[in-house]
């Protein structure tokens, strides 16, 4: 099969091998093509080799790195395994197989896929690359598959990031690929909502506030996604399972932009903020890089008193623990200053 539309050619009798494009043939069950499979296996002169059935994508984007312009998915029947899955990945730069996993192993999970083999090559002769061998529940179309595995290249070549980072996360928002955060889980540094906040009241523009500054205070940082949603595993924990997005003009950045600027003391350095669309959907992101030492805490004005009205006389200071977020309490904020005083009090009697 090929993904670059060009014709198919018919069957020749002396290498048993056809081309036809992934329209005409993506559509097709894992399940229809393990009966189809074995009804060949079962003929008195199945054809030499084995049978595979093989998608092959043209890369629009030929990089320097990377030897190939194209990349083969290829299906074949296993006694054990059923249908399995066999692809090569080319790598920018060599990685062991921790370091792949750390970034496929969500996604690959997400979809029920069940990782039967990997290597990783340090050098061929032409660069590092991956090798997968994944088999997938049966009720997945051919299609389905090889666009999966596209997901998985782009991970494992690191060409828009790895979902292991809020830089790496934003990179491949921006590239216009959502489906590759689904089976992250959030964490310390990475929040999702299914819809906008909505800054209908004080309450949910204090909500998006209390958001970023929680991040600002954090060491690693943190990035906010709206447009993707979560269920919560047998564990607890919410992971991404669904990138539907919002629909298109309901996410303004700068309405977003103007909460944060008013509200969140000092102001987030480097805070980025953006909306991008794909397939009629669009998201929002924002970045908030790690802060200097000397700028935390970062406050929030305002507190919730009652339903969805914020005093303006109070303050809130967030923090991000785990998943969860946490405000600091009166108590921890009265001796952080006592402490601070203790510490200047010091500096004055040393002179230092």
């Amino acid at each position: 099969m090929t993904t670059s539309g060009q014709a198919g050619r018919p069957y020749d009798h002396t290498t048993y091998e056809f081309d036809c494009t992934l329209d005409s043939f993506g559509n097709v069950l894992l399940a229809d093509l393990l009966e189809i499979f074995k009804e060949i296996s079962k003929l008195a002169e199945p054809p030499e080799g084995g049978l595979t059935l093989t998608a092959r994508t043209n890369y629009a984007r030929p990089n320097v790195w990377r030897p190939f312009s194209h990349r083969y998915d290829t299906f074949s029947y296993h006694e054990e395994w059923g249908i399995v899955l066999d692809s090569e990945y080319s790598c920018r730069e060599f990685t062991n197989e921790p370091g792949a996993m750390e970034s496929i192993g969500p996604l690959l999970r997400a979809n029920k896929g069940v990782l039967r083999k990997i290597d990783c090559h340090e050098d061929r002769g032409e660069g590092p690359y991956v090798c997968l061998k994944v088999s997938f529940p049966l009720d997945r179309t051919v299609g389905q598959i090889v666009a999966l595995s596209f997901l998985f290249d782009s991970l494992i070549a690191n060409e828009e990031g790895a979902p292991t980072s809020p830089a790496g996360v934003l990179a491949l928002m921006a590239s216009k690929i959502p489906e590759a955060l689904l089976g992250q889980p959030e964490s310390q540094w990475l929040e999702v909502k299914q819809k906008g906040y909505g800054f209908e009241n004080d309450r949910q523009k204090h909500e998006f506030a209390l958001d970023l500054a929680a991040f600002a205070n954090c060491d690693s940082g943190g990035i906010i996604v709206v447009g993707l949603s979560t269920s919560r595993d047998a564990s607890g924990q919410d992971i991404i399972t669904a990138a539907n997005g919002c629909s298109p003009g309901s996410l303004n950045v700068d309405s977003y932009a103007e909460v944060a600027k008013h509200r969140v003391v000092p102001p987030i350095e480097g805070l980025d903020i953006r909306v991008i669309s794909s397939n009629d959907r669009s998201f929002l992101m924002a970045l908030v890089p790690p802060q200097p030492q000397q700028f935390r805490p970062f406050l929030v004005r305002g507190g919730v008193i009652s339903g969805d009205r914020v005093s303006g006389a109070a303050f809130t200071i967030p923090q991000r623990v785990g998943s969860e977020k946490w405000n600091v309490s009166a108590e921890a904020v009265h001796s952080q200053l006592v402490a601070a005083r203790i510490a200047l009090s010091r500096a004055d009697t040393t002179g230092r």
